[in-house]
């Protein structure tokens, strides 16, 4: 069985090695479908410079993959889902292909050992639970009912399950201040954004313990937590991992 993973990419220097890290071991391959424009593929352009470079987004794909990883440079892409459906020009062989998102840290475990079991992959798309870190490594919503898809079997039966466990730590908001402020005008829910406040100002920027989704969601409200409770004991030696509050 070959199971890959692959990320489609714009930005992400703050996570994007760890995020390959805590995947890598698992995996034959790891592709990054990187947006060559840097304007954004998420039903949202900017004319905005992105904050991290090609070069600097390839130095760390390489280190942390090594000879596991194709990269390819792409687009333009008319939305996000052409970026992300590209895998399966770039992969056509793959039996498992695992979404990995560059600002997502995926818990310890053996995907390999869970896709040898027949009942894994008796439908074509398996979504997992997920945390949002706010800020900082050590403030995060426990309780989003939102369940991404981050499995692909692409020779099963169309339909999605959801596989119960420990949650992928979403760092999206616990990343350095003008990365947010990029990704907001990328976004894939940007025509959604929330008109009853200024979201950027009012609730990241000031650090916001309440009601903080982007979109607006009643889940989302941050929560003290003990990291090591959720992602690999490796992610101690991030140089965020004791700041107060990330900048």
């Amino acid at each position: 069985m070959k199971i890959i993973a692959y990320t489609a990419l714009l930005y992400g220097t703050d996570y994007l090695g760890w995020a390959i890290r805590s995947v890598i071991d698992h995996v034959d391959e790891y592709h990054v479908i990187y947006d060559a424009t840097g304007h954004g593929s998420h039903g949202h352009v900017t004319d905005r410079t992105c904050p991290d470079t090609r070069e600097q987004l390839f130095a760390i794909a390489q280190g942390a993959a090594g000879d596991k990883l194709r990269w390819h440079d792409a687009g333009p892409f008319a939305h996000e889902g052409y970026q992300r459906e590209a895998i399966h020009m770039f992969a056509p062989d793959a039996d498992v292909i695992l979404v990995l998102d560059a600002d997502e840290i995926w818990p310890e475990a053996d995907w390999r050992a869970i896709f040898s079991n027949d009942d894994a992959v008796r439908l074509r798309r398996i979504r997992m639970p997920i945390i949002h870190f706010w800020r900082s490594f050590h403030r995060a919503v426990l309780h989003d009912p939102a369940f991404p898809e981050r499995f692909i079997i692409p020779g099963a039966p169309e339909g999605s399950w959801t596989m119960h466990g420990t949650p992928i730590c979403h760092m999206g908001y616990a990343q350095r201040i003008e990365i947010v402020e990029f990704k907001q005008h990328t976004h894939g829910h940007k025509g959604e954004w929330r008109r009853d406040c200024d979201w950027f100002n009012d609730k990241f920027m000031a650090n916001a313990q309440e009601d903080c989704h982007p979109v607006g969601s009643e889940y989302w409200w941050p929560e003290q937590v003990n990291p090591l409770d959720y992602m690999p004991s490796w992610m101690s030696e991030h140089p965020y991992f004791g700041k107060e509050v990330i900048e």
